[in-house]
């Protein structure tokens, strides 16, 4: 199995009233996405499935490279992608689903010590709106994951500039 992991793209920052779960796209985290999904088109990226974190920012990310991707499969939205959540049952639920090529999309810091522990680094990674890392996943547990790329913002968009 393949596992993308994103990062939502740009939000509008909290209100007075507001809920962090409501956070919506800005205009720009919008563009910046369907760039960033037009360049993983590019690359040749094929997803079968894509899971979501249910905040409203990740599945308006999800949506826009859902897509430009043409992925058919509805989006899964996990609450096992909310920061804070338990890395194995995150693993728990992919590894129970019919596809052999994920994009899950969260939230730093989330993915960043997700895939630090996923693939045995001392230190989180830090994800950047719009990064993108590529994993093979061999065993569904710590260590279970072999890192084949990681792309941030400015590298990926260059291939659509």
């Amino acid at each position: 199995m393949i596992l993308y992991l994103v990062r939502h793209a740009d939000a509008e920052p909290k209100k007075p009233g507001m809920s962090d779960f409501e956070r919506e796209l800005t205009l720009n985290g919008r563009e910046t996405t369907q760039k960033m999904a037009k360049a993983l088109k590019k690359m040749g990226v094929k997803i079968d499935l894509i899971v979501s974190s249910p905040l409203v920012r990740a599945v308006q990310t999800a949506e826009i490279i859902q897509d430009v991707l043409n992925v058919g499969a509805e989006i899964l939205k996990l609450n096992e992608l909310i920061p804070g959540s338990d890395f194995m049952a995150f693993l728990s639920v992919i590894s129970n689903l019919e596809a052999e090529n994920i994009l899950a999309v969260g939230h730093e810091p989330y993915l960043g010590e997700f895939l630090s522990w996923f693939i045995c680094l001392s230190k989180p990674i830090e994800f950047e709106k719009n990064s993108v890392a590529c994993v093979e996943v061999e065993r569904f547990s710590q260590c279970g994951g072999d890192l084949k790329w990681f792309v941030n913002p400015e590298q990926i968009l260059k291939l659509v500039e």
